[in-house]
Order: structure tokens, then sequence, then C-alpha cells
């Protein structure tokens, strides 16, 4: 109980901070973004330091990050090959002009690897706010992972009795994960209309969008809590960090987005 108790009280404390950097977006958004992928990368380096025993250049990593976020926020998606292409052959330079032969696969390998998982995925959760309607948008899609997460965690442990169907988390359920699936279409829908009775419009024009909406949020953003639950069974960790009470850290209350929110902005973007 007091787990659950310190988990809705962080919730209480950061989803207010989102939701209002959501509806300013811009730069007050942006510098959110920022905030999270430092910390971010920073429990990325220190889990493959400690448990991997790689020695990464962290300095360079977050100045590579922050980069990344930063010319997606100015120009969208248009240099991302070219910056990924780039930042490869300068970690390997790296090495190369530096002789550290020993570890060298696996520290470029967890360098690219953390530059393409955290800064680039967060990055849609902005390229999502500049889509028209974006600001509902962002505002729907935290509220309907925030309630899917919540349904799948408090029913799954209530009523689940079918677990270890997950061998990356064997603490989940199957009926937690139906639930979350179920919750994250009933959410979106009710969500939209809570937009329309207060703005006067729909953020969501049709069904269709309300069920992919519903089936990006359900699936794979619960795939991302899986693949989040992989790469911590890999590197032998329980939660990223304890930065965030009740939730571990960026990465573990990050997870569902990062993994839902390029999906969405490409969904809107080709059908808007």
């Amino acid at each position: 109980m007091k787990t659950v108790t310190v988990r809705v009280l962080s919730s209480m404390v950061y989803g207010p901070v989102m939701l209002i950097c959501a509806w300013l977006g811009g730069y007050v958004l942006q510098a959110l973004l920022s905030i999270v992928i430092i910390f971010g990368m920073h429990e990325l380096f220190s889990i493959i330091r400690d448990h991997r025993n790689v020695t990464m250049r962290f300095p360079f990593l977050l100045i590579a990050a922050l980069i990344i976020s930063w010319l997606i926020f100015y120009s969208g998606l248009k240099y991302v090959t070219f910056l990924y292409t780039f930042f490869l052959f300068f970690f390997v330079a790296l090495d190369v002009f530096s002789n550290k032969i020993p570890q060298s696969i696996e520290r470029i390998s967890y360098s690219m690897f953390s530059l393409m998982y955290l800064p680039l995925m967060l990055s849609f959760l902005y390229l999502i706010r500049s889509l028209e309607h974006g600001r509902f948008l962002l505002i729907i899609l935290y509220g309907s992972i925030w309630l899917t997460d919540s349904a799948a965690y408090f029913l799954g442990a209530a009523f689940g009795k079918h677990k270890n169907i997950f061998s990356s988390s064997k603490n989940k359920s199957l009926e937690g994960f139906i639930a979350g699936f179920i919750t994250a279409f009933v959410s979106v829908y009710l969500l939209n209309q809570l937009v329309y009775l207060i703005f006067g419009y729909y953020a969501l024009y049709s069904w269709l969008d309300i069920l992919v909406f519903g089936f990006i949020v359900g699936f794979l953003g619960q795939l991302g809590d899986l693949i989040e639950s992989i790469l911590k069974r890999d590197l032998e960790v329980k939660d990223t960090s304890n930065l965030i009470p009740g939730h571990g850290g960026i990465l573990d209350r990050f997870d569902s987005l990062l993994i839902s929110a390029p999906f969405l902005y490409f969904y809107f973007s080709m059908t808007g």
C-alpha cells in the first residue's frame, strides 16, 4: 500500500508538469525533453558501466544526444540520417585515435543504441506537438498511457492469474495486459470526447483515428514496457534508477512513450 501511495503522489507531481509543457509546447516542451534526455542518458551510462563494465564516453554521448534532439526541434527529421552516420564514425574515430581496442565494439554499439533509443524516440513527442491539434494529441497520449499503465498494474495485481507469459517480465500477467489493452481504447475515446466538451472540436476526427490511437497505446505502448523489461533483465537491474519515487527512473517512466510516440507521429503525419 505504501508503494502505491508513493506511486500516486509522484504522478501528481510530474504529471501536471508534463501536461503544462505539452500545452505550452515550443521551447518549454523542448527544455523538458532535454532534461529527460540528460537524466535518461546518465541512467543508461551508469547501468552499462556498472553491470557490463564497459566505459562509455559520457560527455561526448550526452552532447551528441542533445545535438540530435535540438536539431530535430529546429529542422524535423531532415538531417537525422546524416547525424547518426556522423556520430557512428565519430565514436569509431575516438577509439581509433585513442588506441582503445578492448571493448571497442561494445562501447560503440552501446553508444549508438543509446542515441537511437532515447533522444530520437523522445523527440517524436515534440514532433507530435507540431502537428495540427498536436497539443491535444499529446495530452490524449499522456492521459491514455497513464490510464493504460494503471489498469494493467492494478487489475493485473488484483486478477492476474496467468503470469510468466512474458519471459521479459515474469510479474506481468496476461490479464493485466488485456486490461491495459482494453483501457487504451476506452481512454482514448473518452479523452477525445473531453476535448470536444471543453474546446468544441475533436482532436481525433474518425473512428479509424481512435482505433489506431488505441492500438498504438494499448499494444505498442505496453510493448515498450516489455522492451524496457528485456533491457533491464539483460543488464541485471530492477529499475534504471530511483529518481522518481514509486516508478524507478526516467527510462522506467517513459518506456511506453518512447515506442508509441514515433508510430503515432507517422500515422497522423501521413493521414493529416
